[in-house]
């Protein structure tokens, strides 16, 4: 059976999916289905002045069987919908109140004389109004057609005395609106499906852009762009400047083929934004070989410890690329530069945003990382008086960097032993399994 609706798209054969569906389509109508009951009810209730134009004398009684059985048992069915098993079976409790209803009019109606000349409208009205008025699913539809049947049938030779030939009317009247019932919910339920498919394509776009443009921008910044926000622009009062960048690489790229190269630069980047993730680090941007990052940049970083992480983040990319060279056996390595400082940050343009940072303290990392040696770590002064609690430096001396002059700089070796917890061998386990390898 449900081979059969999956391929008449009248159910996915995803049983996640069709929960979803069925919560959507249904039970999140819950209060239109209150409503809805509530008119159906007055409607039935109503139409007690039919059954005075009918037949005056026994209206009253009519009037007894609708007023004190079947309204009392609609109300029993809708506040049966406030409970946790009606809620589950909404669909069953609206077709089973619709059979009482048909019940109830065969009953009314056997009682009225010439009653039955007026019974097809009654069954016409409670199934039409039960499948238009009530988000039912098509197999629940297709329960209408043997329970209104048999109910005819029964209530035929039961309580009247009406030739066959009304029970063959009223059976092709019951035919003919369940035929109408059941296609009238085929269809809306085969255009509810496709809506909630074009839902899910929607969501599943908008997670995707949304994934992307996290990946791009850090992600305070990103959220700003969402709720609208178009300058974006401030000023950071300190943040630490790591830059990267590859020794090496240029002869390397020499001897490989293109997309050997590409997919090696790949490898080796997502591992230094996995560990810039795992510390707190934002990248900023890559040129090339280089690679840039800022640590304090957000409010979830910024603080006393931004500046330690940005130093266990350089040790990091030293340890990634020492196994990378192990590996591959190529002949690089990396040099780094980390100096803190002001900085101002924004987003540029419009079509293809790209969020950047800019001030005298950008150059400066720049030119610290200029001047290590392959395999080091250079810091600046203001980066030396941060670490030196809990990291051992040692002086470089003073060193001309353009546009600067002579500073003084210092190279980071490692964390001092008391401040050593473990941590930095857990680091030897890359970040969601990646291999660092020349493949």
């Amino acid at each position: 059976m449900k081979n059969l609706l999956v391929r008449l798209r009248l159910a996915f054969a995803d049983d996640a999916q069709e929960r979803a569906f069925a919560d959507r389509y249904v039970r999140l109508s819950l209060l239109n289905i209150k409503i809805y009951a509530l008119i159906g009810g007055l409607c039935f209730y109503s139409f007690q002045l039919l059954d005075t134009l009918i037949d005056p004398v026994n209206a009253e009684f009519a009037h007894q069987i609708r007023l004190w059985v079947l309204i009392p048992i609609g109300l029993a069915l809708s506040l049966f919908l406030l409970t946790p098993l009606g809620k589950r079976w909404i669909e069953g409790v609206v077709i089973g109140g619709g059979m009482v209803g048909i019940g109830g009019l065969s009953y009314i109606y056997a009682v009225l004389d010439n009653g039955y000349l007026h019974f097809p409208l009654g069954i016409t009205l409670v199934v039409l109004g039960s499948a238009i008025m009530f988000p039912i699913r098509f197999i629940f539809l297709l329960l209408m057609f043997p329970s209104t049947i048999t109910i005819v049938i029964a209530a035929h030779y039961l309580w009247t005395k009406e030739p066959d030939s009304w029970m063959t009317v009223n059976i092709i009247t019951c035919l003919t609106a369940t035929s109408f019932a059941a296609l009238a919910g085929y269809s809306r339920e085969r255009a509810a499906r496709k809506q909630f498919l074009t839902e899910l394509d929607l969501t599943a776009s908008r997670e995707r852009v949304e994934q992307l443009l996290h990946s791009m921008l850090p992600r305070e910044v990103a959220n700003r762009i969402q709720a609208g926000e178009t300058a974006i622009a401030d000023s950071y009062g300190e943040v630490c400047i790591i830059f990267a960048d590859l020794s090496g690489f240029t002869e390397l790229a020499r001897r490989i083929s293109p997309p050997h190269l590409v997919k090696m630069l790949n490898n080796l980047f997502s591992v230094f934004d996995l560990e810039a993730e795992r510390l707190g680090v934002e990248r900023i941007k890559t040129i090339g070989d280089a690679y840039m990052a800022i640590s304090g940049l957000t409010q979830t970083t910024a603080g006393a410890n931004h500046v330690e992480n940005a130093a266990e983040f350089a040790f990091a990319i030293q340890r990634s690329v020492q196994r990378f060279i192990i590996n591959s056996g190529y002949p690089i390595n990396v040099r780094i530069g980390i100096h803190v400082g002001p900085v101002v940050a924004g987003v540029i343009g419009v079509k293809r945003p790209a969020f950047d940072v800019w001030g005298e303290s950008v150059n400066f990392a720049s030119r610290l990382e200029s001047k290590a040696v392959p395999g080091t770590i250079l810091i600046s002064e203001n980066a030396h008086w941060r670490l030196r609690a809990g990291y051992e430096t040692e002086i470089q001396g003073v060193v001309d960097l353009k546009g600067f002059g002579e500073s003084k700089v210092y190279r980071l070796s490692k964390a001092r032993a008391e401040r050593l917890t473990g941590g930095e061998d857990e680091a030897e386990v890359l970040p969601s399994g990646l291999q660092l390898s020349s493949n």
